[in-house]
């Protein structure tokens, strides 16, 4: 009996003694009292960097709004209960390859939207998103203060370039954001965003600047648009646009606007405006309600392996030295616009230009920056190469349009007989009589006389009477030349490129 109480006695105090064993060895040995102390010793060496995070969100959530959007006579009241819920009208979303998605998720001008806003006078100006309160300007736009006051607002000012947009709501007194030099952000700076996403109000969310300088973030953007972008994964979400990105200074320097995503939701990869390009045009949209710039008139690209594979060459070097360039500095000229100052001085597709007046051009996004700031009326003197050789071109800059569109042609003149020459693309040679009669005096090329619907062609944007000028890096005059060079540039495989006068350089992968 004794021997089996105290097998019984040993057996028990071997169960509470391997877990309580087995614990010590899983934490390396520490037991829990020791955890804790070192987790409280831990937490007053990160307390300042807690108390930062407060502080800033104290200091710049009262500044920040919720906006909501209603079209006039559409009532909730009144709809169908699966229609009650306001659509959240959340930041436009870049296209993944596999996923084209339209910057308004599928919609043009919704009912009913939500977004955010940022206070940037005591007069009540608000600060939001073009595309947030786009379509809704005769409409019902509510902005929500910090403290839940509602007030009705009105927009003061749009500007589609920037995706920047004013709104006004009566009162005085109201907390103003402070901006920070957006110049100076640093990828892996801690960043904070607030906003309303999905409706809900003084939403904040806190990460790391993971890129700067960021281009080509929103498709189906109007011509001549600005991009510059701050990338964050500081969560941002639909209703988040036109909200803050600060800096642990309080500082705005950036507003929320889009995010990547192949879901519809936050994937880690979120796009602001960077406060120096909402600064430049906060000004005139308050006082004028609309911004006055110059333009040239031409798309752009930087000089990249990525434009050569465009052109239909190998990498960059072959197209430095296909094109006589010295280095990668300079714009790569890839649209000219008709009846613009540049088309009006000289400039051509294909044309890098590498200086104005005595500024150096070292990319797109530097020309970009340089024509901003430059005064209506104003003669620059532009350097170009063109066919290896450094040419100056004085432009006149004028006042940008609103619209720039492509130049249509209801029907051309038919002479001789036109022919298919792939693509499934019909065209004919220029003779002296189209040429006449579409303005295409002194030029040489192919004119399109039909296109077919869904092919290539018609993917590249090539409508008839356009006139095509090269194909990858051979011209073509008649429609012998187009089929030759087109199975030379089949052979090598890749992308397709056309030179069209009117419309640039297009691209495809027939």
């Amino acid at each position: 009996m004794v021997r089996k109480i105290m097998f019984f006695i040993l057996f028990f105090s071997l169960i509470i003694w391997f877990p309580s064993q087995g614990y010590l060895y899983s934490q390396g040995g520490v037991d829990r009292k020791t955890l804790k102390r070192e987790l409280r010793e831990l937490e007053e060496k990160t307390k300042a960097l807690v108390d930062t995070f407060h502080k800033v969100v104290q200091l710049v959530g009262p500044s920040v709004v919720s906006i909501s959007t209603e079209k006039k006579g559409q009532p909730l009241a009144k709809r169908r209960d699966s229609e009650r819920r306001p659509r959240e009208f959340g930041p436009p979303m870049p296209s993944p390859p596999e996923r084209p998605l339209d910057p308004h998720h599928g919609f043009d001008y919704p009912q009913h939207g939500q977004g955010s806003g940022l206070i940037i006078d005591e007069r009540g100006h608000i600060l939001t998103n073009f595309h947030v309160v786009e379509g809704f300007e005769e409409d019902t736009i509510t902005v929500t203060t910090a403290d839940g006051k509602r007030y009705d607002a009105k927009v003061v000012g749009l500007d589609s370039k920037t995706d920047v947009g004013i709104l006004k709501i009566e009162g005085e007194g109201f907390q103003a954001a402070e901006f920070g030099d957006s110049e100076k952000v640093q990828v892996g700076d801690w960043v904070i965003a607030i906003g309303s996403p999905f409706g809900y109000q003084q939403t904040v969310s806190a990460g790391i600047v993971s890129a700067i300088g960021r281009k080509g973030v929103i498709p189906f953007l109007k011509p001549f648009a600005y991009e510059d972008f701050i990338q964050t994964d500081a969560a941002i979400n639909p209703g988040n646009s036109g909200g803050p990105l600060v800096n642990l200074r309080g500082e705005v320097i950036g507003i929320s606007t889009a995010i990547a995503t192949r879901t519809g939701g936050f994937q880690g990869v979120g796009f602001a405006i960077s406060a120096s390009i909402a600064k430049e045009v906060i000004n005139e949209l308050v006082e004028k309600g609309r911004v006055v710039r110059g333009y040239l008139g031409v798309g752009i690209r930087d000089i990249d392996d990525e434009l050569a594979q465009t052109l239909g060459l190998r990498n960059e070097l072959e197209l430095l030295t296909e094109y006589g360039l010295p280095s990668h500095e300079g714009a790569f000229v890839s649209e000219v616009w008709e009846d613009t100052p540049a088309s009006k001085g000289g400039i051509k597709p294909g044309d890098v230009i590498i200086a104005i007046d005595k500024e150096k051009i070292f990319n797109a996004g530097t020309l970009q920056r340089y024509i901003r700031h430059i005064k209506i009326d104003s003669v620059l003197n532009v350097v170009i190469v063109r066919d290896k050789n450094t040419l100056n071109l004085p432009i006149k800059i004028e006042e940008q349009p609103e619209e720039l569109g492509e130049r249509k042609f209801a029907s051309i003149i038919q002479k001789g007989v036109p022919e298919e020459v792939g693509l499934g693309l019909t065209a004919q040679a220029l003779t002296k009589d189209i040429a006449s009669s579409l303005g295409y005096e002194e030029e040489k090329g192919l004119v399109a006389t039909a296109v077919q619907p869904g092919s290539p062609a018609e993917k590249m944007g090539i409508e008839p009477g356009d006139l095509i000028l090269q194909l990858g890096r051979m011209s073509v005059s008649t429609p012998s030349e187009f089929r030759q060079a087109l199975t030379e540039a089949q052979k090598e495989g890749g992308p397709v490129a056309l030179l069209l006068k009117s419309k640039g350089f297009l691209t495809i992968t027939p």
